[in-house]
C-alpha cells in the first residue's frame, strides 16, 4: 500500500472540480437535488467514464483531503466506487472522516452528505441520502488543447511552444526553454503577440498581456489574457446590410479550432457578411480573432453552406434570470460561389418573396419579358435572328445552370418577371451588369428593386476572395435616361476618379477592305514594358479605373485562371491584348475578347477595345489596317469594335454608330455608391417610368 497522501488539501467549503476546472470557492446556499436526479448524474459519470471525489474531513483542524473515484452503475441508494488511482493511504486517515462526496461538471458542484459503508485501499461505498446540494463555481472552464503549436513575439524576439488550455478570456502556453536560455528574455510586464497554429493553418493571432508566468527548470508556462474584446477585420462601413431574425432559425456546426471538438449554436440574427450566436458565459468558447477554417451553416435541416468564418466580438449579456451569456460576432471571410447565390436568396427572400438570386428561371418568360419590356428592340433583334438559338443555348446554361461566372437578380410574382438585372465575371476582379430591364406594368419599383437587390449582394461578398469582385462595371448610353442617372451620378458623387470613372467609347464594325495605302506598321503581343506607356497616356486623358477593370494594368501577364474557370463551366472566354507600333512607336493597344454568343445580348463581351495612344501619328488606315489583321487572324472579323477615345474618330470623320459610356466603382468605395443612389432616387422621386432600364 502506498503510504503517501496522494489527495489534495483543500482549505473548508472548497471543491475539486474535473480536470480543466478552478478550484473555486463554493457560496452559502445552493439547489436541492434529489435522489433521481443524483442517480441520473452519477450513471451518467460511469456511462463518460468520469470521476467523483470522495472528501475526508480532519477531526479537529477541518482541513479536507479529496480522493478521486470512480462510480459503479447505480440503481439504488448504494453507490460503489473504486480509487483512481487504485490503494489509499488508510493509515493516514485515522484523524479523518468521510463525510460527503462531490460531483462537478465544471460550472457547478453538487455536495452530497452520504453515509460511508464501506472503505478499503481498492474503494468506497455511500448510502446514497434523499438529496444533495448544488452550488455554481461561476467560473469560466477551461478546455484542454491538442496539436496546438503557439509562437509568442514579443520586442522582435520569438518564443516557441504549445498551447495547453484556453477558455474564452485567457490561455495557456507552455514554452521551452531554447538551448541559448532566451526565456530569460521575456518581459511580464509588456504584452506580447501570440499566434496559434494547427499545421500551416494560423487560427489565432493577436495581441496578449501575461497574467501568469510560472518559472520551471525546462521552461514557462504563461496565461495569456487577449488585449481587446473586439476585432476590425474590415475598414467601416456608413453602408452595411441589415441583420434578420430568422426564420426557420439556422445553425452553425464547426470543428473547434483549438479543441477538435464538434461546436454546434443556433444563429440569433444574420446578413451575408456575418451572423450572431450566444453561448453561457460559463462555458463560452469563442474568442475573438479565432478563425473558423470550416464553418457550416444550416438552415432547416435542409441544405448546408460552408465558408470560412473568424470570430470578431463577443459581449456579455444577460438573459431573464439573471444567467449571463454572451453575445459572439462573426464574420464570413469566404464561401464557395454557389453557397453565396442560396445565403443570398434565403435573405433576401425573407425581406421580400418576390426576390430571386440564381437559381432556374423560365426561359419563356424571360425571353418573353425582354421582348415586352423593350430591352430587345427591333434593330437588336434585327442583329441576332439569325443566330438565336446559339443566344438561347448560351442563356439556358446561364439561367439553368447558375454557373460561378454570373448571377441573376429577378423580380417574379405568380410566375410573371418584372424586374432582371444580371452580371458576369469577364474580368479577373471585374464583374460587368448588364441585362437590366423592368415592366412597366403591375410593379412599378421593379427596375429599382432588382438594382438594390444586386447591390446588397455585392456589399455581402464582394470582400470573399472568391467571389474576385474589385470593381464593378456596366455598358450604357446616354440616351437610357435610368442607367445615366444612376452610374452618371454616382461618378459624380464620389468625386474621385479611383473610386468611380466614366469613359466613352465609341461603337463600330470594321469597314470593308479598300486600296490599302496606309504607313507600315508592326503588330505584337503586348509585353509588361508597354504597361508603363499606356497607363501614362490614360493618366493623363482620365484617371479612372478603366485599366483596372479590363485587366490592362497587366497587359502583358496571363489571365489563364480566369479563361479556365469559364472552361470549368462550359463557356467560352479568351483574351488577346496586341500593341499596335509605328516607326517603334506605341501607337495604340488592341484587346480582343471572345465569348459564346449571348453571353451580352449587345456583344460587348465579345468585341476589340482598342486604345490609341498616338493619334497625331496613327492615320486611320493604319488603324482598321491592324484591326483587320488582328481579328482575322482569330477569325473575329464580325466582332463590334469599341474605340477610345472618341474624339480620335470624330477629328478623322470616322463613322461610327453609337456610343457607349463604360462606368466602373471601385467596391472599397461602396459607402460612396449606395449614398449616391439614396441621393438618386430622392432626386427622381424613385420613378423608374422616366426611361427604361438597359445597356442596349
Amino acid at each position: 500500500m502506498n503510504d503517501e497522501l496522494i489527495g489534495a488539501t483543500l482549505p473548508p467549503n472548497v471543491a475539486l472540480g474535473q480536470a480543466g476546472a478552478s478550484l473555486v470557492p463554493l457560496p452559502d446556499g445552493g439547489k436541492r437535488v434529489k435522489r433521481r436526479d443524483l442517480l441520473n448524474r452519477l450513471n451518467f459519470i460511469n456511462f463518460s467514464e468520469g470521476t467523483i471525489f470522495a472528501s475526508f474531513r480532519h477531526l479537529e483542524h477541518g482541513d479536507r483531503l479529496t480522493f478521486q473515484a470512480f462510480p459503479r452503475p447505480c440503481v439504488d441508494d448504494i453507490l460503489d466506487c473504486r480509487w483512481l488511482p487504485p490503494g489509499i493511504p488508510l493509515g493516514r486517515l485515522k484523524p479523518y472522516v468521510c463525510d460527503s462526496f462531490l460531483l462537478s461538471d465544471g460550472h457547478s458542484h453538487v455536495t452530497v452528505k452520504a453515509e460511508v459503508t464501506h472503505l478499503d485501499e481498492e474503494g468506497i461505498t455511500f448510502r446514497v441520502p434523499e438529496s444533495g446540494n448544488e452550488k455554481s463555481c461561476r467560473r469560466v472552464e477551461r478546455h484542454p488543447c491538442e496539436d496546438v503549436t503557439a509562437r509568442l513575439v514579443q520586442c522582435g524576439l520569438g518564443f516557441e511552444g504549445r498551447l495547453s488550455d484556453f477558455n474564452a478570456l485567457s490561455c495557456r502556453v507552455e514554452l521551452e526553454a531554447p538551448p541559448a536560455g532566451s526565456l530569460r528574455w521575456i518581459n511580464q510586464a509588456a504584452p506580447l503577440t501570440a499566434l496559434f497554429s494547427r499545421g500551416e493553418e494560423l487560427l489565432y493571432s493577436g495581441e496578449c498581456l501575461i497574467t501568469r508566468m510560472d518559472r520551471g527548470r525546462s521552461g514557462r508556462k504563461l496565461v495569456l489574457a487577449p488585449n481587446f474584446n473586439n476585432v476590425r477585420r474590415y475598414r467601416p462601413k456608413e453602408f452595411r446590410n441589415d441583420r434578420r431574425i430568422l426564420s426557420p432559425v439556422p445553425a452553425v456546426r464547426f470543428q473547434h479550432p483549438f479543441t477538435g471538438k464538434p461546436v454546434h449554436l443556433q444563429v440569433k440574427d444574420m446578413s451575408g457578411t456575418g451572423l450572431c450566436v450566444e453561448e453561457f458565459f460559463e462555458r463560452s468558447i469563442l474568442l475573438p480573432g479565432m478563425v473558423i477554417p470550416e464553418l457550416s451553416i444550416e438552415i432547416a435541416n435542409h441544405f448546408v453552406l460552408k465558408c470560412r468564418a473568424q470570430v470578431l466580438h463577443r459581449n456579455v449579456v444577460r438573459a431573464d434570470r439573471d444567467e449571463s451569456t454572451v453575445r459572439i460576432g462573426i464574420v464570413l471571410l469566404d464561401m464557395a460561389m454557389e453557397d453565396q447565390a442560396k445565403l443570398s436568396s434565403f435573405l433576401h427572400q425573407a425581406v421580400n418573396d418576390m426576390l430571386r438570386v440564381g437559381g432556374g428561371v423560365d426561359m419563356e418568360e424571360l425571353w418573353r419579358f425582354f421582348f415586352e419590356t423593350g430591352f430587345i428592340y427591333p434593330s437588336k433583334y434585327l442583329s441576332m435572328e439569325a443566330r438565336k438559338e446559339e443566344f438561347k443555348r448560351t442563356n439556358e446554361k446561364l439561367y439553368q445552370d447558375s454557373p460561378s461566372i454570373a448571377r441573376h437578380f429577378v423580380i417574379q410574382d405568380k410566375g410573371h418577371i418584372f424586374g432582371h438585372m444580371s452580371m458576369c465575371r469577364f474580368y479577373t476582379n471585374s464583374w460587368i451588369i448588364h441585362h437590366h430591364a423592368a415592366s412597366r406594368d403591375g410593379y412599378g419599383t421593379a427596375g429599382v428593386e432588382v438594382l438594390n437587390q444586386a447591390g446588397r449582394y455585392c456589399n455581402e461578398f464582394h470582400s470573399h476572395p472568391s467571389t474576385h469582385m474589385d470593381y464593378l462595371m456596366c455598358y450604357f448610353r446616354r440616351e437610357n435616361r435610368f442607367p445615366f442617372r444612376v452610374f452618371g451620378n454616382i461618378a459624380h458623387d464620389i468625386e474621385d476618379p479611383k473610386g468611380s470613372s466614366l469613359d466613352t467609347f465609341a461603337y463600330l464594325r470594321l469597314p470593308s477592305e479598300t486600296e490599302n495605302d496606309a504607313p507600315p506598321f508592326q503588330l505584337f503581343p503586348a509585353r509588361e514594358e508597354d504597361h508603363a506607356e499606356l497607363r501614362r497616356y490614360y493618366e493623363g486623358v482620365s484617371g479612372g479605373l478603366m485599366l483596372d477593370a479590363l485587366d490592362l494594368d497587366k497587359i502583358g501577364g496571363s489571365d489563364a485562371e480566369i479563361a479556365a474557370e469559364y472552361a470549368r463551366q462550359g463557356f467560352r472566354r479568351e483574351r488577346h491584348v496586341f500593341c499596335l507600333r509605328q516607326e517603334g512607336r506605341l501607337c495604340a493597344v488592341m484587346t480582343l475578347t471572345l465569348s459564346d454568343l449571348g453571353l451580352n445580348l449587345s456583344d460587348l463581351t465579345n468585341c476589340v477595345h482598342v486604345i490609341i495612344l498616338d493619334g497625331e501619328r496613327l492615320h486611320p488606315k493604319t488603324l482598321f489596317s491592324g484591326l483587320r489583321t488582328l481579328m482575322g487572324h482569330y477569325g473575329a472579323e464580325d466582332v463590334p469594335i469599341l474605340a477610345y477615345p472618341v474624339d480620335y474618330l470624330d477629328g478623322h470623320a470616322i463613322a461610327y454608330e453609337k456610343k457607349y459610356i463604360l462606368w466602373v466603382v471601385n467596391l472599397d468605395h461602396s459607402d460612396g455608391y449606395f449614398k449616391s443612389i439614396q441621393k438618386t432616387f430622392r432626386r427622381i422621386g424613385r420613378d423608374c417610368d422616366e426611361g427604361q432600364p438597359g445597356n442596349g
